[in-house]
């Protein structure tokens, strides 16, 4: 024939028969048109490559019985490949030099069943046994509970690993808050006392597995319920860091240790307590002027703070309308331009929940809206402060020792303080003891416990030595008061009380290297009025 193929479309109808190379015999039968094609001896046709996946070998290597296989004891031949388990996985091709070896599938040590997917093609099928020790003896949990050695253990460090009976490994690592979640094993622990528990298996869907022995309609959620697996017992292990405490010397830290937590560690945040939470942005450098205003862009602002050029925080030359948001400069003399200003937001609230995971709730809603980079501080509550004068009388001599009730008899004249109360101011005030020494019938010497001597007076002249800190006075005493009769060696003792409030604060350093050059904190002391 002169082409590869033919098509009868008109005529006799063929139904074909056979076909040979090179020709064709056909039958006529009135059927209906017939396409036929065919290949010519004298054609040659490319190679052609076909690939598929080969599927796993599987067998049983405990056909004759019913035991589990004991984990780690299995080693056998096929294909002339040597097999050996580890962890419910096979592997071949052992380097006893490194310890490498190459994944080739799995086996279930509770049935025997092998599935490799790793095999020498063409070899010969047949299965040699070197080593294979079952046993009778039920060794697999669906579940586990233990207690790590050494507590309380750092969050976040737990490991658990082991071997399913059905073949396969599982390794986990638990949470920051404490959950433990992964491929066939969910549980908890407890890092402040080490205590774990663990279930082995996964959610599967609920429907279907009503006939199965596990199965549990109050254990339906949302339609899944939980199914267990087994794992081996003795192939379950946990790695864990743990804190130790070594104690430390009193004399070194300055305050005994036993009022310290024994892991050094105070928590800033907890429930009942109070936080702040606060965004400051600063403004972009400019020159300002005289009767120039400045709109921050926001209201309700909880303080701002004025820097010049030299990093130095100007305090006077203008006034801030916190609630408007704008800051309005009035006597620019002297400023270091161009300056910027710093202003913040805030809100305070009562702490509902802290979770150890650093999650916090409050009690009530914040009012400003923070963007990303905002925090939250904790508040010391200090209460409402004023300053005041706790105590006054007069003795007729001194010994030098600060008491607070009389030493010896009093002195003759004394100090009228209903005609002229003693004076204290909240910016001036002090809490210290005060010590009021004559040294002739008028003049005396003025004395704190703490700073010492401070001043001179007399009785003729109204005294109000200044508190270098703040400029203002520590007290006042009117001229009036003092009358006469006093005497050398006569006291006035009297004690007054500032609106402090006493922090400690105390700085640790973690043993161990450096991790940053500069650290820093700041401690803020606000005045609550109320601004939200």
């Amino acid at each position: 024939m002169p082409s590869s193929g033919f098509a009868v479309n008109n005529g006799p109808w063929l139904k074909l028969k056979s076909v040979t190379y090179g020709q064709a015999r056909a039958t006529l039968i009135p059927l209906g048109d017939i396409t036929a094609t065919f290949q010519s001896g004298n054609d040659v046709l490319p190679p052609e490559t076909l690939e598929f996946t080969a599927p796993a070998v599987k067998f049983d290597l405990t056909t004759r019985y019913q035991e589990s296989i004991v984990a780690g004891s299995v080693n056998f031949t096929l294909g002339g490949r040597r097999y050996f388990d580890k962890a419910g996985q096979l592997y071949n091709g052992l380097d006893v030099a490194t310890g490498a070896a190459t994944l080739a599938g799995d086996i279930n040590y509770a049935t025997g069943a092998v599935t490799l997917s790793d095999w020498a093609p063409g070899a010969t099928s047949a299965v040699a046994v070197t080593s294979l020790l079952t046993t009778t003896g039920d060794h697999s949990v669906p579940g586990a509970t233990f207690r790590v050695p050494a507590s309380p253990v750092r969050p976040g460090s737990l490991q658990i690993l082991g071997t399913k009976v059905e073949g396969g490994t599982f390794n986990v690592t638990a949470n920051i808050d404490g959950s433990i979640s992964g491929a066939d094993v969910r549980g908890s622990v407890d890092y402040e006392t080490g205590v774990v528990g663990l279930e082995f298996g996964s959610l599967v869907t609920a429907a279907g597995n009503e006939a199965e022995i596990w199965y549990d309609v109050a254990n339906v959620v949302a339609g899944q319920i939980f199914k267990p697996i087994q794992a081996l017992a003795d192939t379950i292990k946990f790695n864990a860091v743990s804190y130790s405490y070594l104690p430390l010397d009193a004399e070194l830290i300055g305050l005994d240790p036993v009022r310290l937590p024994s892991d050094g560690r105070v928590p800033i945040f907890r429930k009942g307590g109070m936080s702040v939470v606060h965004h400051t942005d600063t403004t972009a450098p400019q020159t300002v002027a005289n009767a120039q205003t400045v709109d921050l862009g926001r209201v309700r602002l909880s303080r701002v703070r004025v820097v010049g050029a030299d990093d130095l925080t100007i305090t006077t030359g203008y006034t801030a309308d916190l609630d408007a948001g704008t800051i309005t400069f009035n006597d620019i003399t002297g400023y270091s331009q161009p300056l910027h200003i710093e202003h913040r937001i805030e809100d305070m609230a009562l702490i509902n929940d802290a979770q150890i995971n650093g999650t916090l709730s409050l009690v009530s809603q914040i009012t400003h809206a923070y963007p990303l980079g905002s925090y939250v501080s904790s508040a010391l509550i200090v209460g409402d402060m004023r300053s005041r004068v706790s105590l006054l009388f007069d003795q007729a001599t001194w010994n030098t020792t600060f008491t607070d009730a009389l030493v010896g008899s009093e002195a003759l004249p004394t100090y009228n303080d209903v005609v002229a109360p003693i004076v204290v101011t909240n910016a001036g005030a002090i809490t210290e003891r005060w010590a009021i020494r004559f040294t002739n019938t008028n003049t005396f010497d003025v004395i704190g416990e703490h700073v010492g001597v401070i001043a001179t007076g007399n009785t003729t002249t109204d005294l109000a030595p200044i508190n270098p800190a703040s400029s203002e006075p520590y007290f006042s005493l009117a001229a009036i008061g003092w009358g006469s009769g006093w005497a050398a060696g006569n006291v006035l003792r009297m004690n007054t009380i500032g609106a402090l409030y006493p922090v400690w604060v105390a700085r640790t350093i973690q043993q161990g290297p450096a991790t940053a050059q500069d650290d820093s904190f700041t401690i803020l002391i606000r005045g609550d009025v109320d601004r939200p």
